[in-house]
């Protein structure tokens, strides 16, 4: 898990496929962009932009992915993302094979994300996203959805 501002971004240049997300965000205005995907490779690399309210953290669950890197930019508002290790979970409590998704229902620890502020999760880190940081709020994030190959 890396966690930290935007303008640091191009120091992790061992992120597959950094340099195609860094060129996005240089050509393209992500507050204006609406809800929805954005392929930039097709399934190898593409974009989801999420418009949501923040959660109660009672109701957050970790996930993790087999096959994606997340990259999360937050673009307006604040979450906390809770972070544990996926090596020292139980079995996943449900498995999305077709969403590459596994849930886990364990304890975690939480990390703020700010406006301009991106948090990288790798397969071996389950995360939990969209947890109200003091109270419900109208979040905007950049999900980079990385294939690792």
């Amino acid at each position: 898990m890396i966690t930290d501002r935007i303008e640091y971004l191009e120091t992790y240049k061992s992120i597959p496929a950094l340099e195609q997300v860094t060129d996005f965000i240089k050509s393209h205005d992500l507050t204006a962009l609406p809800e929805g995907r954005y392929d930039i490779a097709g399934d190898k690399l593409f974009l989801n932009i999420q418009v949501y309210e923040t959660k109660d953290p009672a109701k957050a669950r970790l996930e993790a992915h087999d096959r994606y890197i997340d990259l999360q930019l937050m673009i307006e508002g604040e979450e906390i993302i809770g972070y544990a290790p996926r090596a020292g979970l139980s079995d996943p409590t449900e498995i999305q094979p077709e969403n590459d998704i596994s849930f886990y229902d364990a304890a975690f620890d939480g990390c703020l994300l700010k406006k301009s502020m991106f948090g990288v999760y790798f397969p071996q880190d389950a995360h939990a996203p969209c947890i109200s940081s003091d109270k419900t709020r109208l979040v905007k994030k950049a999900v980079f959805k990385i294939l690792y190959e």
